[in-house]
């Protein structure tokens, strides 16, 4: 069935980062009052810094799917942003995002003045601690702070890894071998969904797009063998939540594992899925399976997307109401829906 997700066509800026959001009232209840709310830890991006893109990105999809958001990030960045973050948000308070124990203070204190928030997810690899402690205090989905930290511990991520029998990079000092590629995917109910492969351009076998990345073509190994790989390696590491990026190497002993990442942070890389891959919004996959919507999982496509997808393969459309001036003209405001 269609369902057509509305959020209001007048949205005003949130408020500066320096102000925290006003308690609830008497009069007017609780500021997050409406819908689903969720925390977005390392949200902010100054105005045409290079992951200002990104984060609008982020922001954007969190206003298509209906849901308001509260971002956490440092005064000083929120106050830098540009005037299309300062719309895509519903509330922003100045807080240093990567200390856990302080977000945890504030929301407590914020759900005793009334509040209610619905899901917790960082944006910058510096703040998933933080959102994983968080999640966990709120009893929010969530990875798990052991598996966050051991992620982010190169070490710990390599000995679990080559514990588990995956080929990995282990040597810095040694040049890389094979081909580089990048997996991107996101969990839905405790599951990787790879959606894309994709190799850098630098690498020189892949045509030259313009956003710096092309998909992968066979090359000795399948696509769907690395990306099997890529979801493999995240659940071995404990992860459950949220989306995912994993770096490999194609060699000829195998496919290596070179690191994983539990955001898109990469120079191009969400300009090149919302290029090859616009009916696929990985945000809205996560904040749908947090808040249990059923949703329709697009097949992930691996094969190389040089063309359109037939229109077979394309699921209906509809047209957010009162989206953003001029965001008709972007396809990922564009959802398909269930």
């Amino acid at each position: 069935m269609l369902q057509q997700r509305h959020r209001s066509a007048a949205r005003h800026a949130a408020p500066d980062a320096t102000v925290t959001a006003a308690p609830a009232t008497a009069q007017g209840g609780p500021v997050t009052q409406g819908g689903p709310v969720a925390l977005l830890l390392g949200a902010a991006a100054p105005h045409r810094h290079p992951g200002e893109a990104a984060a609008n990105s982020t922001l954007l999809e969190t206003w298509s799917s209906g849901v308001r958001t509260w971002v956490l990030d440092r005064a000083e960045l929120l106050a830098a942003r540009g005037p299309e973050a300062r719309i895509l948000s519903d509330e922003a308070t100045g807080l240093d995002s990567v200390h856990a124990d302080a977000c945890v203070a504030w929301a407590r204190e914020r759900e005793a003045a009334g509040h209610r928030f619905d899901l917790v997810l960082g944006l910058r690899e510096d703040v998933q601690l933080a959102a994983a402690v968080l999640a966990a205090a709120l009893h929010l989905p969530g990875n798990h702070p052991d598996a966050v930290r051991r992620v982010q511990d190169t070490g710990a991520r390599l000995a679990a890894l080559a514990a588990g029998g995956f080929l990995v990079d282990e040597d810095p000092d040694r040049a890389p071998e094979g081909t580089a590629l990048t997996a991107v995917g996101a969990f839905v109910s405790g599951r990787p969904h790879v959606f894309l492969l994709a190799t850098p351009t630098e690498d020189g076998w892949s045509p030259v797009t313009e956003d710096g990345w092309s998909p992968v073509t066979e090359r000795g190994r399948s696509p769907q063998d690395a990306a099997a790989e890529a979801a493999a390696a995240v659940l071995h590491l404990g992860l459950c939540f949220g989306v995912f990026r994993v770096d490999l190497r194609a060699t000829d002993r195998g496919i290596a594992v070179s690191d994983v990442r539990l955001t898109l942070e990469a120079p191009g890389l969400q300009a090149h899925l919302a290029r090859t891959l616009p009916c696929v919004e990985l945000f809205n996959l996560v904040y749908d399976d947090a808040l249990g919507r059923t949703t329709a999982l697009p097949a992930p496509p691996l094969a190389p997307a040089t063309q359109p997808p037939t229109a077979p393969a394309v699921p209906p459309f509809v047209l957010l109401a009162g989206e953003p001036e001029g965001a008709a003209a972007e396809p990922h405001i564009c959802r398909g829906t269930d």
